[in-house]
C-alpha cells in the first residue's frame, strides 16, 4: 500500500508544471525600496496587488486600482518571449489615481513609483516566483517579489 502512495505522489509531482511568465497571474508578495525596511506588504495590502503578463502586455492591480500597459521582454539585446526574458521594459502604462482611503495605499504608491513607462527590470525566475529588480545601477536596487497564483 505504501508503495502505491509513493508512486502516486511521484506521478503527481511529475505532472506539476512550473508557471509560465506570460500564462500566470502573479501576486505581489514583497516590495523592496529602502535597504533595511521590511519588504513584505502590510496586512491591509496583502493579497490585493497582482500582475499578469502577456508577451507584450501587462495588466494587474495595485491593491487600489487596476493597471494596464505594454511591455517588451528581451534576452541580451534581442526581443524575446516572456519565458526566456532576462529583462522587462515598461513601454506604456495606465493607472488611475487611488482614493485617499484605500487600505492598500502603501503598496499602490510603491508600485506606481516603480512601474513607470521607460523603467527596465532584470527578471529573475525562481520556483513559482519572480523577482523584478529595477535596472538603476544602485547597490540595493528596488525590486518587486511575485508569487504564482
Amino acid at each position: 500500500m505504501r508503495r502505491g502512495v509513493i508512486l502516486l505522489a511521484l506521478a503527481l509531482s511529475a505532472c506539476s508544471v512550473e508557471p509560465r511568465v506570460a500564462d500566470t497571474s502573479w501576486q505581489v508578495t514583497d516590495i523592496w525600496t529602502t535597504p533595511g525596511d521590511p519588504s513584505a506588504l502590510p496586512p491591509q495590502a496583502a493579497g490585493r496587488a497582482w500582475l499578469a503578463f502577456g508577451e507584450q502586455s501587462l495588466t494587474g492591480h495595485t491593491g487600489c486600482v487596476p493597471l494596464q500597459g505594454t511591455v517588451t521582454f528581451t534576452a541580451g539585446e534581442e526581443a524575446s518571449l516572456a519565458e526566456d526574458a532576462e529583462t522587462l521594459r515598461i513601454d506604456r502604462l495606465e493607472i488611475e489615481p487611488a482614493a485617499a482611503d484605500c487600505p492598500a495605499r502603501w503598496a499602490h504608491e510603491q508600485l506606481t513609483d516603480l512601474l513607470v513607462p521607460g523603467a527596465s527590470f532584470d527578471v529573475h525566475h525562481g520556483e513559482r516566483a519572480l523577482t523584478l529588480t529595477l535596472r538603476d545601477r544602485a547597490v540595493d536596487s528596488p525590486a518587486i517579489g511575485l508569487a504564482a497564483l
